[in-house]
């Protein structure tokens, strides 16, 4: 049986996302200074300028991929804390140990977040265009600490955003520690760790009457 033909508008989609895929691979592995358009079309099997055709540039294709990871990662934040039980506590700890379990089954992930902040911080330029995508994970987090804090769940003393912007350096910081010396760092210790300042920050339940 002859495969069925693609409609054109999902061909064209098809091939942009196995160009990023491609994209996120090689710029993990040799970083976005190393990596070049024709490593990339390469690595998905295109031509240079199916490339072109789908990005105006190197710069432009990288930021298409850092915006994509960061709206699947707030999206990801904003459905499990949606969908699961529990306390909040336990939920930011199973966030937390969630987060550990995606930085040690897919590297390349990681390594590509990690190139997204090197990236920005070497070109202001890049800063400028980068710093609200950057800032979304954190403010994600943000909002769910603010509504907890509305609810009488949180001290009203803590800062939303800098609790989250802690939050997502530890994993950042714990993530690196991993890579760079394996087994350093318990897998579970970021949960665990996150349980103590979620046990700090924590209104103590009303009292039973």
């Amino acid at each position: 049986m002859t495969p069925r033909r693609l409609p054109r508008a999902e061909r064209a989609a098809q091939t942009r996302e196995e160009l990023l895929a491609a994209a996120k691979r090689v710029f993990a592995r040799r970083g976005y200074a190393g990596a070049s358009i024709a490593d990339i079309a390469e690595e998905a099997g295109y031509s240079h300028g199916a490339v072109y055709s789908n990005f105006e540039s190197k710069q432009d294709l990288f930021f298409a991929l850092f915006t994509e990871s960061t709206e699947d990662r707030v999206a990801v934040i904003k459905a499990f804390f949606a969908a699961a039980g529990g306390t909040f506590a336990e939920r930011v700890k199973l966030l937390a140990d969630e987060s550990t379990r995606q930085v040690h089954a897919d590297p390349d992930r990681f390594l590509l977040n990690l190139e997204f902040s090197i990236v920005a911080a070497r070109d202001p330029a890049l800063r400028t265009k980068f710093a609200d995508r950057i800032e979304s994970i954190p403010r994600a987090v943000a909002e769910i600490i603010a509504a907890e804090q509305r609810a009488g769940r949180i001290r009203a003393d803590v800062d939303p955003m800098e609790l989250a912007i802690g939050l997502h350096a530890l994993s950042i910081g714990l993530g690196i520690d991993h890579w760079i010396v394996p087994g350093a760092v318990r897998p579970e210790f970021y949960g665990e760790l996150v349980g103590y300042i979620m046990s700090a920050i924590s209104t103590p339940p009303p009292a039973a009457p």
